[in-house]
């Protein structure tokens, strides 16, 4: 059976990129079915806006996939499905594939949906017309948790919302032992304000105030000029004293080795979809101390996985990381939690088995 992966690929990096590439690259997927990656990577600062260059662009994709799809085959398109533009470039690929003949399957990778309560998640008109011509053009659009399906429902009230976690290969991490001297905090992200590092940095200094003895290391892209939002990051953690903590960005193998050798992961943002650095966590062992934010309280328990701690709440960070650095016991028994609950959810022979069902259950090998 065809299967046409669409989706923004390299050079981007993260969320659906790494979601699309574990795809197309997995070898008993490859054994199965002919994947073939459509790759709609766009990487300039118009992305998601209304400009010819981009409707040109959708036409282009839509094109790509039609000439890559057959009959009977399935094309799985991932997207964030907003602002509407994007909802209509996906108008677009569907339509391209159901001219050639194939099914088509969704996967929704938005923030919104699994961040806002039930019903919460709002859309432009314009936008919600795209899913509603997409309620009668895909097979199922796929979402990464259960929290987005009634928001994705109201505005696709027919087509099936099966829910697919992300996923890494568990076995490829190895097993972090909690314990080490000095023990290591770790934060893994885009260096942004959205992603808490505020909260982290006034948390530590709380923490220096108390004595409490650590390493930091902050993992993620320093390089300057990127982004002036990062840019002002990177000089408040230079500001606070800390720039030697930061350690640019790293191959995905390095960052597995800083979570193997790390005690705590702390990740104080606000707003997510699915995190991977999360689901990399639990895999690795780390326990973690997160905000407490529908996304992320989606996928760990409070207690049994690490803490959760309200969104900016600097004090409550502070006595959390403090406390579970004070307690090696205590992080041993989170991170055999954490351990098994990878391997239960997140791993990728799950990922691998509940996607190869969908493309059998809607595609065939005429």
């Amino acid at each position: 059976m065809r299967v046409v992966v669409v989706a923004h690929g390299p050079p981007l990096k993260g969320g659906i990129a790494t979601v699309a590439m574990d795809l197309v690259e997995d070898p008993e997927l490859n054994k199965d079915f002919d994947l073939v990656f459509v790759n709609t990577a766009q990487n300039d600062d118009k992305r998601g806006k209304f400009a010819i260059a981009n409707v040109t662009r959708a036409f282009a994709d839509a094109a790509s996939t039609y000439r890559a799809a057959r009959r009977g085959g399935i094309v799985h398109s991932h997207s964030v499905q907003q602002p509407w533009l994007v909802g209509w470039r996906q108008v677009a690929i569907a339509a391209a594939a159901r001219l050639r003949g194939s099914r088509v399957l969704l996967h929704n990778h938005a923030q919104p949906p699994y961040m806002e309560p039930p019903g919460g998640y709002s859309v432009s008109t314009l936008n919600r017309w795209a899913f509603a011509v997409l309620d009668r053009l895909v097979d199922a659009n796929i979402l990464i948790a259960e929290a987005g399906v009634p928001n994705i429902r109201q505005f696709m009230p027919r087509t099936p919302l099966p829910v697919v976690a992300n996923s890494v290969v568990v076995d490829d991490i190895a097993q972090t032992t909690a314990v080490h001297d000095p023990a290591v905090v770790l934060f893994i992200g885009e260096i942004l304000e959205r992603k808490g590092i505020i909260t982290l940095l006034d948390a530590l200094e709380i923490m220096d105030e108390n004595d409490v003895d650590y390493d930091l290391h902050i993992v993620g892209d320093n390089r300057p000029g990127l982004d002036p939002d990062k840019d002002a990051m990177v000089a408040e953690i230079t500001k606070r004293g800390r720039a030697e903590t930061m350690t640019g960005p790293l191959p995905r193998q390095q960052v597995y080795e800083e979570l193997t050798n790390a005690d705590l992961y702390v990740f104080p943002t606000w707003t997510e979809g699915q995190p991977f650095t999360v689901i990399e966590a639990l895999a690795s062992g780390v326990p973690i101390v997160a905000s407490d934010i529908q996304a992320i309280s989606n996928m760990i328990v409070e207690g049994t996985n690490g803490r959760m701690i309200g969104t900016n709440d600097t004090q409550g960070f502070a006595e959390a990381m403090s406390d579970l650095l004070e307690r090696p016991d205590e992080r041993r028994k989170v991170s055999r939690n954490n351990r098994q609950l990878a391997y239960e959810r997140f791993d990728r022979a799950v990922f691998r088995s509940s996607i190869a069902g969908l493309y059998r259950k809607y595609g065939s090998a005429n």
